[in-house]
């Protein structure tokens, strides 16, 4: 059984990482909805969805984030170029707690709708939550969950 175990803890060792998966254009990752966005502080409260992706496939990619209405209108549209073990936030509203790392996508007010992150690599790893804006430490009220589309070999998300 030793033996047996050692085997098993030896070829683990070697294993190789999954290779990503490049896509010939922008391909959807990640689809998502419960977006909101207050549009206008009330009373010093200001809510914002906020989205973070990460590059772990090895190479620079397109990453695109989609955000449309729920009556189907495009709200925010913003292609960027990621380095590999680089990381990117953009928000619906501005975000105190993400200072000058958080790229603004300016919405207005969102209720709802549908968020559609692109990619030409399946090594991009996104998440999103909506979150109080205002503050230097923020209420998160509720992670939103995204659903993979085009999955990284070797992952379950």
């Amino acid at each position: 059984m030793k033996k047996y175990l050692a085997a098993i803890a030896l070829a683990a060792a070697f294993a190789q990482p999954a290779t990503a998966i490049t896509f010939p254009s922008l391909t959807t990752i990640y689809v998502g909805t419960g977006l909101y966005d207050a549009g206008v502080a009330v009373e010093g409260f200001d809510t914002a969805t906020a989205i973070n992706c990460a590059n772990v496939s090895g190479v620079a990619v397109q990453v695109r984030i989609l955000i449309l209405r729920s009556n189907g209108t495009i709200a925010a549209s913003d292609t960027t170029s990621l380095s590999h073990g680089n990381s990117f936030i953009r928000s619906t509203d501005e975000v105190v707690f993400y200072g000058a790392f958080d790229t603004n996508l300016n919405v207005g007010t969102l209720v709802g709708g549908v968020l559609n992150i692109e990619a030409t690599n399946s090594g991009v790893f996104c998440s999103a939550n909506v979150l109080d804006a205002d503050n230097a430490l923020p209420t998160f009220m509720t992670v939103l969950h995204l659903v993979r589309m085009n999955p990284h070999p070797g992952t379950v998300e």
